[in-house]
């Protein structure tokens, strides 16, 4: 200890404060209590002002939810529902081009291929429309309500959930469908079409860039329309219970 430098005792401020910490009141009680840790903010009564404002704004927030899902909805619908019109105006088309071309096989074959080309642009549309869906019920399977809280309310969401989805994968398979037909009968008449030309330029008209072009976007319309179908069934809810024809 240097020389001339105050000794420090317990009777210093900090041994004094040490001291009355444990010092006994006449009771026999601590004199300062230890702290206690803050308790966290109670509840707020079920008809306080701060319940009914986190009710409302519960409620506010399932409603827009509820609201952008059936936009979205919508919207998937919309784009459905203009893939459908334009295979309706091919086949429309089609009994047209039959009268039209009937003795003219070039013409056929390169209508046939541009009706080729605008059934690919609706599948691919569609099938966006669908991959769009499939996420959209997948989002609903994955909020239901906790089966372990609320058994009756996760089987009823649930229920309504596959039933939903199991008309909309139906709606899927029509599209499929008539895609599949369409594209034979386009196939058919472009057979129809090489057989007549084949009677008037033999050897040269089967292998015309107009068949060929004819050939290569039915061929990729049926692989497209094929994609369609695995990517339905893969993308169905599951759960569902959904059993798709082939």
């Amino acid at each position: 200890m240097e020389a001339g430098r105050p000794m420090v005792t317990v009777t210093g401020r900090a041994g004094a404060m040490a001291l009355m910490a444990y010092a006994k009141n006449a009771k026999g009680e601590p004199a300062i209590a230890l702290a206690k840790p803050v308790s966290a903010a109670a509840t707020p009564a079920a008809n306080s002002p701060e319940a009914r404002k986190a009710a409302e704004a519960a409620e506010a927030l399932a409603k827009l939810k509820k609201e952008m899902r059936l936009g979205k909805k919508n919207a998937i619908g919309d784009a459905k529902g203009r893939a459908k019109a334009k295979l309706q105006q091919v086949v429309e088309r089609l009994k047209l081009l039959k009268k039209i071309y009937a003795n003219d096989p070039k013409a056929m074959a390169k209508a046939l291929a541009a009706a080729a080309k605008e059934l690919k642009a609706a599948v691919k549309d569609y099938g966006k429309a669908a991959k769009e869906a499939g996420e959209l019920y997948a989002q609903d399977f994955a909020n239901l309500p906790d089966a372990a809280t609320d058994p009756e309310g996760a089987a009823a969401q649930r229920s309504k959930i596959e039933d939903e989805a199991k008309m909309e994968a139906a709606g899927d398979q029509d599209f499929i469908k008539m895609t599949r037909e369409i594209s034979r009968s386009l196939r058919e008449e472009l057979q129809t079409a090489k057989t007549k030309g084949i009677l008037t330029q033999p050897g040269k008209f089967e292998r015309s860039d107009e068949v060929k072009e004819a050939e290569d976007g039915l061929k990729e319309l049926d692989e497209m329309t094929e994609d369609l179908d695995q990517q339905v069934r893969r993308d169905m809810p599951p759960g569902s219970l959904m059993t798709l024809a082939a």
